[in-house]
């Protein structure tokens, strides 16, 4: 005898909507099966509407009946931990104290650090994901076009002196 599914009315209402919006798109193949099966459609109808085997019908409607939709939307692939990830105290501590430059920069510093050696992109990763740091670009400020450069640094050089916020000449800054 088949198990038989319940569907409340609020979980097909999340079926529905997660079957075209989640962003996992493994899970919207789920919630397809699941929202077939709420039609009741026979497991190889299904399979052949959402172009995959009858095992997966079965295993999904099996961690559905387990689980519930919050085991449908995870897979429990858990990967391995970084090899960076012991070192992450001394390693924002030494970064937020004193920032690196470059990634390349930081990968040195890392390898110093903790004899960690990581590529200058896997480094970027961890400093953006792990650390929560991000890469800042400057860019020079420019010189007005009608001033060479030595005659806009004696003009900052008379602000400076002046302090009065007015330009060299008595017009006012704006």
């Amino acid at each position: 005898m088949r198990p038989q599914y319940s569907f409340p009315e609020p979980v097909v209402q999340a079926i529905a909507d997660a079957r075209y919006r989640h962003p996992d798109p493994r899970v919207q193949e789920r919630m397809e099966i699941l929202w077939l099966k709420t039609r009741n459609v026979t497991h190889s109808r299904i399979a052949e509407l959402a172009n995959v085997s009858r095992s997966t019908v079965q295993r999904t409607l099996r961690i559905y009946a387990a689980k519930g939709l919050d085991g449908v939307r995870s897979f429990g692939w858990k990967g391995q931990p970084s090899a960076l990830t012991p070192h992450h105290g001394t390693i924002e501590d030494a970064f937020r104290r004193h920032p690196p430059h470059t990634a390349h920069e930081a990968a040195r510093r890392i390898e110093d650090l903790t004899g960690v050696r990581r590529k200058a992109s896997r480094v970027r990763q961890f400093l953006k994901e792990d650390l929560g740091m991000k890469c800042l670009k400057v860019a020079p400020i420019p010189v007005p076009p009608k001033k060479t450069v030595d005659e806009h640094a004696r003009t900052q050089a008379d602000f400076l002196k002046d302090g009065t916020g007015t330009e060299v000449g008595g017009s006012p800054r704006r």
